[in-house]
């Protein structure tokens, strides 16, 4: 990506976990003033996501926020129907980048972190990488 140049990647869709906020929220911004469509995750504030939306609206790119907690393995079915409708909706069957950028963070000194609370930061940021991932795959064919 980091190659292309902006003409070569209008038109383009990527899908963004984590994307209402922070970097993932960089990153579609930037990505939709290089005239990309975005595609974006959110866990809870709906509110950002909306304002997502309009910004990258307002850049005349196409732009679709589904909530969806990466934590969560059985969501994941219902986020690619998501996806699918959404391309389709687009005149697409395929996205064209993948940027995994979900994730969360605990504030605990770690010999005060239960084995709970490490498990669902592992599952976060390592374990739940691989089903996005093949999920998103299968979106793709």
């Amino acid at each position: 990506m980091a190659n292309e140049t902006v003409g070569t990647m209008k038109d383009r869709v990527a899908i963004i976990t984590g994307g209402s906020r922070g970097l993932g929220r960089n990153t579609a911004l930037n990505l939709a003033g290089r005239g990309v469509n975005v595609i974006f995750t959110y866990r809870s504030n709906q509110k950002e996501a909306d304002s997502l939306i309009r910004e990258v609206e307002a850049m005349r790119r196409k732009a679709a926020g589904f909530r969806l907690d990466t934590g969560d393995v059985h969501a994941f079915d219902g986020f690619v129907a998501d996806v699918r409708k959404t391309l389709h909706g687009w005149g697409r069957d395929r996205f064209d980048y993948l940027v995994n950028n979900a994730g969360g963070s605990l504030h605990a000194n770690f010999d005060q972190t239960t084995e709970a609370q490490f498990d669902e930061i592992v599952n976060v940021h390592f374990q739940r990488r691989v089903f996005p991932n093949a999920k998103a795959d299968s979106a793709n064919q």
